[in-house]
Formats: structure tokens, C-alpha cells, sequence
């Protein structure tokens, strides 16, 4: 097969031109969820206990549902960890917003699942914090990935799920993830429940029990940070009726 000048340059445009788009949409991306972020009303529980497991050394494994990402992007931010993205336009785009709130990124191949186990090992072999969508990129819906546990056993990690809840969002449901942010202005609850310790060496049974685990834990902190959220909800309403001092 024959590649004529002509083509090789056509080539370059095109990579130059999905470059361009995926800067432009990652900036205006990050811009819109940085804005949006600020005006949230935040309520962190379990962070410090993270940021106290990193300074020890301690090797942390984020966990959290597809559909959760986008809010925990902004409310993390600013630590040293790497996050996981799809090797597509979509996670090329994702991976400039990411590196825009101070997260290193790695993209793993969709469909190519030796050159992805490599892609993950290495970076969990580099890597004290990293953190994953445990049901993604492509689903299903809440069913957690075996292979992160099992690398995360390999490397020494420990697993902090990691989940998030608002009085108002934009659910999208149309997406297989159901895909949520948090509406501007709103109350907004992020929950990192307990540790999850691996034994070092996981039989296939041990994985079924851990993934078991994580799905149940994940949706108990979700479950808790609705109630927060809930209970945020009802305290703000009776400071409009009771006495200063009563709360």
C-alpha cells in the first residue's frame, strides 16, 4: 500500500484538528465544572482520613460508580494521584480535564484487554493513589471489575470507596452510567466509607467476595450521602422557624 504525500498530510490535519477539539473541550469542560463547583455547598466526610493515609505512605485505590466522576473530579482535586480514562475522543477529552484539576491520567485501551492489563499494571505499580471508575468504561451498570481488585491486591493497595450525593442534579439517563452533576448553588455530600483491606495473594473466591463487598459498600456511603444531604434539608428548614440557638 502506497501513502502519497498528499495523505500524510491529510493525516496530520486530522490529528491536528481532533487536538484542537479535544484542548477546546477539555478547557471549556473543566471551566464549566470548576463555575459550577464553586457554587456548591460542601459537605466532606472521610477526606481527611485520605489525606492522612497518603501522607503515611499508604498506597489508596479510589473506587467509585462511572456515574459519579464528574462531581469527584472538582471535589478531590488538587491531589497527586492518577485517574483512569478509555483511550477514545471521549476519554481524551476526559483526560484534559483531569490534567487541568491537578490529576495525572492514564488512558487503557477499550478493546484490547492484554495491552490494558498492561496499561493498569504499570500505572498501579507506579502510582500511591490512583483512582477508578469500578464499573466502567462501558458498564454494566454497578457491576464492579475484577481486575482492579485483583491488581490492587498484586500492588498492596488499599480500597476507599467514594461516593457522592446532591439535593439537585442533572441526571442523565439516557447513558448507560447515569450520569450525574450536581446542579449549581446546591448541597452537595461526598462520602469515603472505610477501608477495604486485600489479602495479598486473592483466590477467585476471595474476588468474588471482595467485589461483592465493594458494590455493597458503595451503595451504603450513597446511601449516606443522600441522608446527609436529606438531613442538611431539614436542619435548614427549621433555622427558619425556631429560635436563634436551637441548632
Amino acid at each position: 500500500m502506497y501513502v502519497t504525500r498528499g495523505m500524510e498530510q491529510k493525516g496530520v490535519e486530522s490529528l491536528r484538528k481532533k487536538s484542537l477539539w479535544v484542548s477546546l473541550l477539555g478547557y471549556m469542560g473543566s471551566l464549566l465544572l470548576h463555575l459550577n463547583g464553586l457554587t456548591w455547598r460542601k459537605e466532606l466526610v472521610g477526606v481527611k482520613e485520605l489525606d492522612s493515609r497518603l501522607t503515611r505512605g499508604e498506597r489508596v485505590l479510589l473506587c467509585f460508580w462511572h456515574g459519579k466522576y464528574l462531581s469527584l473530579l472538582f471535589l478531590l482535586r488538587g491531589r497527586n494521584g492518577c485517574v483512569f480514562t478509555s483511550r477514545s475522543f471521549r476519554g481524551e477529552v476526559i483526560f484534559n480535564i483531569c490534567h487541568r484539576f491537578g490529576y495525572d491520567c492514564v488512558e487503557i485501551p477499550e478493546f484490547e484487554s492484554a495491552q490494558a492489563l498492561k496499561c493498569l499494571r504499570d500505572a498501579m505499580g507506579k502510582y500511591q493513589a490512583c483512582g477508578i471508575a469500578i464499573d466502567g468504561p462501558r458498564g454494566p451498570y454497578h457491576v464492579v471489575k475484577r481486575t482492579p481488585v485483583q491488581l490492587a491486591s498484586s500492588f498492596g493497595f488499599v480500597i476507599l470507596p467514594v461516593s457522592v450525593a446532591s439535593r439537585h442534579s442533572f441526571v442523565f439517563r439516557s447513558r448507560w452510567d447515569r450520569m450525574e452533576l450536581p446542579r449549581p448553588f446546591t448541597k452537595v455530600c461526598l462520602v469515603i466509607g472505610e477501608a477495604i483491606r486485600l489479602p495479598a495473594a486473592l483466590s477467585s473466591r476471595d474476588t468474588r467476595a471482595k467485589t461483592r463487598e465493594i458494590r455493597e459498600k458503595l451503595d451504603e456511603i450513597e446511601l449516606r450521602a443522600k441522608r446527609q444531604v436529606s438531613r442538611s434539608n431539614l436542619l435548614e428548614a427549621g433555622k427558619k422557624f425556631l429560635p436563634p440557638g436551637v441548632f
